[in-house]
């Protein structure tokens, strides 16, 4: 392992390690991003982020938005899989963004990035909805993975209002209880939206949930795995860690 790139900023110490082709990025000891060129899949929480779009066809996701690009994991396979025509990620904190244009080099895989604030950010904005948007906000200097901005019914209809008539929305919790003692695990946060499902794996405590629009089926996820070559080879189903469950 050596340390590749290196900042302290308010009181946060960042390092990016490489471990072979691998780069992972992390704040105050916590990893946040891991990227790796010759591979869509991670193994761990940042698949479970874009696996949800699968749900559905592929090609509905034409405008992607990520709040909380962290280092940019999720920009190789989004780009891959679903290669939409506009793809905006926001993200607050700066040496994140810094790592993923300068050491991932996501700027190069048509990325509008933006170094925002999410909430200001998406409470400002006035353009077309969004197809799929994933919400993976965490704070940099948490020692303890837990979302910065709270699961309130209020912020997920914000959210919501931005997302299209056929789109989905992703949500990241830093574990189980924090979304089931949330808001979000009442019948209220379903408004305007047909499926819900939570993803987890056996690498990480994260639950991410899924609200879809349309109606969604877990085999419809495992159907469209099995007939992407990126994802069916022998490297790559070793790789892929995922529990499905819906909860609609």
């Amino acid at each position: 392992m050596a340390v590749v790139w290196s900042a302290d900023r308010d009181g946060v110490r960042y390092e990016v390690h490489r471990k072979g082709k691998k780069l992972e990025l992390y704040a105050n000891g916590v990893q946040h991003s891991e990227f790796h060129p010759g591979r869509l899949l991670t193994g761990s929480v940042w698949d479970l982020l874009w696996l949800p779009a699968l749900l559905q066809d592929p090609g509905r996701y034409r405008r992607v938005l990520v709040l909380g690009l962290g280092g940019g994991s999720l920009v190789p396979p989004i780009r891959t899989l679903l290669n939409p025509d506009t793809f905006v990620a926001v993200e607050l904190d700066a040496p994140h963004l810094e790592v993923a244009r300068d050491v991932f080099g996501v700027a190069a895989m048509g990325v509008d990035t933006q170094l925002a604030d999410a909430c200001q950010w998406l409470s400002e904005y006035q353009g077309p909805p969004f197809d799929l948007i994933i919400e993976d906000l965490f704070s940099p200097s948490n020692q303890q993975v837990t979302r910065a901005v709270p699961a309130t019914l209020e912020w997920q209809r914000q959210l919501a209002s931005h997302v299209s008539e056929q789109g989905m929305l992703v949500m990241n919790f830093g574990d189980w209880p924090e979304y089931r003692d949330s808001a979000l695990s009442s019948d209220a946060p379903m408004a305007g939206f047909a499926s819900r499902f939570r993803l987890s794996c056996s690498d990480c405590h994260n639950a991410v949930i899924a609200f879809s629009r349309t109606e969604a089926r877990s085999i419809q996820l495992r159907r469209r795995l099995a007939g992407i070559p990126e994802l069916n080879s022998r490297d790559a189903r070793g790789r892929l860690d995922y529990h499905i469950r819906q909860l609609d």
